[in-house]
């Protein structure tokens, strides 16, 4: 039997990519998003991106980030065209970011810039999985990706010492116990080669 150990798609990024949906009741609106990339490899290279809308933003969509390249990318290439954060028309504002925790107790993000200290953290885990999305031309999915999903049940996001009041909700991932708030880890995204 032959195996195939690559993936001959072409290699676009791969790094973290920390997430929240987040609730103020099950069944309600989106009331906190989170998308957090730390990146290593990337046509831009490394770095950072933030983006986040909550009450906390007054529920306008924001940007930090430490490589305004890469997130402009980001925002053209890998966020969904529907996403509130593909607007690359957004302000990007120049912030520091720092990780720190382990993925068996809790993992905290701070985001520090001239305005804003931010803290995102992820805890009380559920068993980590494996995921992949495969990229499908014939129906217009032109990128895919994989990565390890750390779900967590519990979260806390802070700006400048106010705390957002959503939390997440349970969610199934084909038989896996997921929630709308995770870790992902060795994310790594793919574009189909044109045929």
């Amino acid at each position: 039997m032959t195996m195939n150990y690559v993936d001959p798609s072409e290699l676009r990024l791969s790094g973290e990519n920390p997430y929240m949906m987040l609730y103020n009741e099950e069944g309600g609106p989106v009331t906190t998003f989170v998308s957090l990339w730390r990146i290593y490899l990337s046509p831009y290279g490394e770095g950072h991106s933030l983006f986040l809308r909550s009450e906390l933003t007054g529920d306008q969509p924001m940007v930090w980030t430490d490589n305004i390249m890469l997130t402009r990318w980001i925002q053209e290439e890998i966020a969904a065209k529907n996403n509130p954060f593909s607007d690359s028309t957004l302000k990007a504002i120049d912030a520091t970011f720092s990780r720190s925790g382990n993925c068996l107790t809790e993992v905290t993000h701070t985001v520090i810039s001239r305005d804003d200290e931010i803290t995102l953290t992820w805890y009380d885990f559920l068993p980590a999985f494996a995921g992949i999305r495969g990229h499908d031309l014939s129906a217009g999915i032109t990128h895919g990706h994989y990565a390890t999903y750390v779900p967590a049940q519990r979260v806390k996001v802070t700006r400048n010492g106010e705390d957002c009041v959503g939390q997440p909700i349970e969610r199934d991932r084909e038989g896996w116990k997921s929630s709308s708030a995770f870790l992902a880890l060795a994310e790594t995204w793919v574009r189909a080669r044109p045929e």
